[in-house]
C-alpha cells in the first residue's frame, strides 16, 4: 500500500514578500521618527546656544561700560602742528570709543583696552561690531584723534572713523535698530539745567554720567532678544 506524501511546513514566496514589505515600512517609520527627533533636538540646541550668546553679549556690553576708565589722549593737530591733550572718549549716535578695564578675552584681568563700538548694517538688520585695541598710554589713544573743533565755546576732539576689521567681533546681530545716548549731568553747584540725555557727546574734559545703548529687536523668530543697556559711569572726572 502506497503511503501518502508528507507535507513539510514552510513559507510561500508571497508570504516572504509580504513580510519583507512590512519590515521595510516599519524601518522607514523608525528612520523618519529618528530624523524628526534629531532635527527637533538640533533646533532646540541651536536656540539655546543663540540665547546664551545673546545673554553673553548683553553681559559683555554691561562689563565694558562699567569698566570705563578716564584716560588722556595726546595728539598732534594737523592744522597747527601743535600738540594737544583731550580726555579720550568718543560718543556718537552710532559709534563709541573709550578706554576700559574690562577685556573681551581676559575679563577684568586683561588690562586697559581701547574699545570701539560701531553700529553697521548686516545681512538681516543692524549689528553692533566691537574692536579691542591695546592701550599703552596717551599716545596710543591719540593715534585715532585727528584734531579739535570748536562749537560755540566748547572744544571737542575729532576722531577718525571706526574701521570694520577682519577681527571685529559681532556683539549683537539681526537688530531692528541700535543707537547710543549719553547722560549730561552738570557739575555740583553749577547753576544750569537738569541732567539730560544727548545723542552726541561734546565735552572734551569729562566723561558722561551714564551711557545707554537702545536696542530694538528684529523681526526674526521668537527668542531671547538683546535688551537696552543703561550703565552709570562711576569715573566721570578728568584723570
Amino acid at each position: 500500500m502506497r503511503r501518502p506524501a508528507r507535507r513539510e511546513a514552510g513559507l510561500t514566496l508571497i508570504e516572504v514578500m509580504v513580510a519583507i514589505a512590512l519590515l521595510s515600512v516599519l524601518s522607514v517609520g523608525i528612520l523618519m521618527a529618528l530624523r524628526v527627533g534629531t532635527a527637533a533636538w538640533e533646533r532646540a540646541t541651536d536656540g539655546l546656544m543663540l540665547d546664551r550668546r545673546i545673554a553673553a553679549a548683553n553681559n559683555i556690553l554691561q562689563q565694558e561700560l562699567e569698566g570705563i576708565f578716564p584716560a588722556w589722549a595726546e595728539f598732534v593737530n594737523p592744522a597747527t602742528r601743535a600738540q594737544g591733550v583731550v580726555i579720550f572718549f568718543q560718543g556718537e549716535p552710532g559709534s563709541m570709543r573709550f578706554v576700559t578695564a574690562y577685556s573681551l578675552d581676559s575679563g577684568p584681568r586683561g588690562g586697559l583696552r581701547i574699545v570701539e563700538l560701531l553700529v553697521a548694517q548686516g545681512p538681516k538688520g543692524q549689528r553692533v561690531l566691537l574692536n579691542e585695541l591695546p592701550y599703552t598710554g596717551p599716545r596710543s589713544a591719540g593715534q585715532v584723534v585727528r584734531g579739535v573743533t570748536t562749537e560755540g565755546a566748547v572744544a571737542r576732539p575729532v576722531f577718525a572713523p571706526i574701521a570694520v576689521l577682519p577681527a571685529s567681533f559681532v556683539i549683537a546681530d539681526e537688530l531692528g535698530s541700535c543707537s547710543f545716548s549719553y547722560l549730561e549731568q552738570n557739575e555740583p553747584g553749577a547753576m544750569t539745567g537738569p541732567p539730560r540725555w544727548v545723542s552726541s557727546w561734546r565735552d572734551a574734559e569729562r566723561l558722561p554720567a551714564a551711557i545707554s545703548i537702545q536696542i530694538t529687536p528684529g523681526q526674526g523668530p521668537a527668542r531671547l532678544q538683546p535688551v537696552t543697556v543703561t550703565v552709570p559711569i562711576r569715573a566721570t572726572m578728568t584723570p
